[in-house]
C-alpha cells in the first residue's frame, strides 16, 4: 500500500503526457513554415510553406491555414501590426535558394499606416 500512492501518482503525470505533440497548435505551423526576411534586405520579409497531402497547393482550406500560420508568425515577430498585404505567391525556382526545400513562397509587406 505504501508503494501504491507514488506509482499512482506517477501514472497521473504520465497520462497528462500523453497528448501528443501533434495536437500542438504549433506543430504544422513550425514544420511546415517559416518567416524569414529577404538577405538582399528590402522592407517586406518572406513566408515561405511546404505542401502536404494535407495542405495541397489549390485548396481553400489549406490556403486558409496557411494565412493562420503567416498571421501567428507575424503576431511572435512583433510584426506587421497594421496588417498586411501579399504582394507575391509563387513557387520555388529550380535553381533558387532553398535549402528547407520550401515549395511555395510569399512576399509580405507591412500595410503602413496613413499619416495623420
Amino acid at each position: 500500500m505504501k508503494f501504491l500512492v507514488p506509482v499512482c501518482a506517477v501514472l497521473l503525470v504520465l497520462s497528462g503526457c500523453s497528448k501528443s505533440i501533434h495536437d500542438s497548435k504549433d506543430y504544422y505551423r513550425h514544420s511546415l513554415s517559416q518567416l524569414s526576411d529577404p538577405q538582399e534586405g528590402g522592407d517586406y520579409v518572406w513566408f515561405d510553406v511546404k505542401l502536404t497531402p494535407e495542405y495541397p497547393k489549390s485548396n481553400e482550406n489549406a490556403e486558409a491555414k496557411r494565412m493562420e500560420w503567416l498571421e501567428d508568425w507575424l503576431e511572435v515577430r512583433k510584426l506587421c501590426a497594421n496588417g498586411y498585404e501579399i504582394m507575391e505567391r509563387r513557387e520555388f525556382g529550380f535553381l533558387e535558394h532553398n535549402p528547407g526545400r520550401y515549395d511555395l513562397r510569399y512576399k509580405v509587406q507591412c500595410t503602413v499606416p496613413p499619416p495623420a
